[in-house]
């Protein structure tokens, strides 16, 4: 994973995309990016419908532009982890998340990471970039 990339994961706004169980597409901003083992993670909580909609159709986008000219894609599979490494990880990277969920084995703490991603990195001056990560 470059460094170009999780700049932008950690700097800009970053929005999630999946199938939602009506089959319509949901979109929601999501900030919990971790680069951890070769892996990009991200986490929420399993009472969330995001949670549901990943379960029942794994196949996600995240999206981060920084608001001038560069903007990324992120396209895989939400494979879903129980390691409690990276949910500690998480934790330390992620004040919030910790505050939120307070025990890295809380139930409700699910982490995921992004199943053979395919990475594309585009920008205003014509980059149009294909990353097989």
């Amino acid at each position: 994973m470059t460094k170009e990339i999780l700049d932008l994961l950690d700097n800009y706004p970053a929005f999630l995309a999946t199938k939602g169980t009506c089959g319509n597409p949901r979109v929601r901003p999501i900030k919990s990016a971790l680069f951890k083992d070769g892996k990009l993670y991200f986490c929420t909580s399993k009472k969330k419908n995001l949670y549901k909609h990943m379960q029942n159709f794994s196949g996600i986008e995240i999206s981060a532009f920084n608001g001038k000219d560069t903007w990324i894609r992120i396209r895989g599979e939400a494979d879903f982890s129980q390691d409690l490494e990276i949910k500690k990880a998480m934790f330390l990277k992620y004040p919030e998340v910790k505050e939120i969920y307070k025990d890295v084995e809380n139930e409700d703490f699910a982490i995921f990471f992004i199943k053979n991603p395919s990475i594309k990195i585009q920008d205003f001056n014509g980059r149009d970039e294909v990353i097989k990560a």
